[in-house]
């Protein structure tokens, strides 16, 4: 009889701890909850500047078309740093080359509380609407290289992509006459690439095709566009350059990103252009790597000749559009877009660049 009783007490025990249990662990489950939902309006406005923690009074989120290669890195680098000096805190959000998802992202920018939408656009006619909209929720849109057009988007950052594609032929023109002099027509091969996105990379493409059908000395043996990243462009130069059986002298691109990896390709070992001096990429920006390819162009020991550059110097570019888009956080006097200007990066200029 004892030990009935006492297996009774036993089992009751059990189910009062058993309740207990579910009962802690709903109210756990409970404050998560909560905790997931206020998160964003909880998440401290904070930046680390000149080494220490400071609290930033805006909040910018920078919606990019990639995220991959030096020359984007760098320049998402001194953004992040010129906006915390400025006293906001920039996050990256990367769509990847989707235009549905950037869609989507710039929705996301709206609920989570961002003071401004910082958007280097995968497709600027995408993502038109939805940057309308986040305008009507008093959501700012700056946009840069890529433009959605008056209306959708706040302010726009940017050049005559006609202007630097026919601006890129003519740099080319100038070395091939200057390395050449007594080439027939038709006798410098050439690769035009451009990036496949539409908008600006469209206008840049057209113009670069455009502008090389007016000098006979060159015969463009193939016109292509690519997904505008280092690593794809290295691939495809691969098959490019084995299509022709390593009969080409220039290659012009219209991405300085692309330009990293057409470079990689024709400098990797095994390569079927060997001969340097007599080879050369022209492309548009610039960032440390090609900087440096450019400087050692001059030697015929790299084979990147020259860069239109938007802009100018890279970190005065990055530091101008930082002081813009604040104007717009701050509730200054703003312009509708800013243009700027090109110019060329060569061997003998660098340092005008900031390298």
């Amino acid at each position: 009889m004892m030990k009935r009783k006492i297996l009774s007490v036993m089992l009751v025990l059990g189910m009062m701890l058993s309740m207990m249990a579910c009962g802690n662990k709903g109210e756990i489950q409970n404050a998560a909850d909560e905790k997931e939902t206020s998160k964003e309006e909880d998440v401290p406005k904070e930046e680390v500047v000149d080494g220490e923690q400071v609290e930033s009074e805006y909040k910018v989120a920078f919606l990019t078309f990639t995220t991959e290669g030096d020359y984007w890195n760098y320049m998402f680098g001194l953004l992040e740093e010129d906006f915390a000096k400025a006293g906001a805190k920039m996050d990256i959000i990367d769509a990847d080359g989707d235009a549905v998802r950037q869609v989507e992202q710039i929705e996301n920018c709206v609920s989570q509380g961002y003071d401004l939408i910082l958007e280097l656009a995968v497709d600027p006619d995408a993502a038109a609407d939805a940057n309308k909209r986040a305008m009507e929720a008093d959501v700012p849109v700056f946009q840069f290289i890529k433009d959605s057009g008056t209306g959708n988007r706040t302010s726009f950052r940017g050049t005559d992509e006609t202007k630097v594609g026919s601006m890129l032929v003519d740099t080319t023109m100038e070395w091939v006459d200057e390395k050449f002099p007594d080439a027939e027509d038709g006798s410098v091969n050439v690769i035009i690439v451009g990036g496949n996105s539409a908008g600006s990379e469209t206008e840049r493409y057209d113009a670069m095709v455009a502008q090389a059908s007016k000098y006979p000395k060159l015969n463009v043996v193939d016109a292509v566009r690519w997904e505008t990243s280092q690593s794809y462009a290295q691939e495809a130069t691969d098959n490019e350059i084995t299509k022709f059986n390593g009969d080409v002298q220039v290659i012009i691109v219209g991405s300085g990103e692309m330009a990293l990896g057409v470079r990689s390709s024709i400098m990797a070992e095994g390569s079927m252009i060997t001969d340097y001096s007599n080879f050369g990429i022209f492309t548009v920006d610039i960032s440390a790597e090609s900087a440096e390819s450019i400087r050692a162009s001059a030697n015929d020991e790299d084979v990147i000749r020259a860069a239109c550059v938007n802009g100018g110097d890279t970190v005065i570019n990055m530091q101008t559009m930082v002081d813009e888009c604040m104007l717009i956080l701050r509730g200054e006097p703003y312009e509708d877009s800013y243009a700027v200007d090109i110019a060329v990066a060569t061997p003998d200029n660098l340092a005008d660049f900031g390298y």
